[in-house]
């Protein structure tokens, strides 16, 4: 599959992590440059070669479905086993998040308090009780 672009992975991040305040705005296309900084031409990236402020912003791409993280065993010298931890970019993820024209839909709860009149959050003094009150 082709090589992520930094407009596709902007527009990705800005329809999940903006949209759902997460982040700034003017944050999605340096975040975009971060990520792509580190996979270069390659699918996928090695923990260890990221900062911790770097791995908290991957953490959340994943929890976005923009990445996912995996892990497989290597003997190394004597028989001892080490644990390696990387980073796949979800390309098609990536590109269908981009490419839909909706931003992915919001709080339920959020959507219906929205929807209740401003008038119904008035309070009068001069208002009857409500029924069986």
């Amino acid at each position: 599959m082709p090589s992520i672009t930094e407009a596709e992975l902007t527009r990705a991040i800005e329809r999940t992590l903006v949209s759902r305040g997460k982040i700034p705005e003017p944050e999605a296309r340096p975040v975009a440059r971060m990520v792509l900084g580190y996979f270069g031409a390659d699918d996928s990236v090695l923990d260890n070669k990221l900062s911790s402020e770097d791995r908290d912003r991957f953490y959340q791409l994943e929890e976005e479905g923009l990445l996912t993280s995996e892990e497989e065993d290597a003997t190394v010298s004597r028989g001892k086993t080490w644990r390696i931890h990387y980073w796949l970019l979800k390309k098609a993820r990536i590109r269908d998040v981009g490419q839909t024209g909706d931003a992915p839909p919001k709080d339920d709860a959020e959507s219906v308090y929205r929807s209740i009149g401003e008038a119904a959050w008035q309070r009068r003094a001069d208002a009857p009780p409500p029924p069986g009150a």
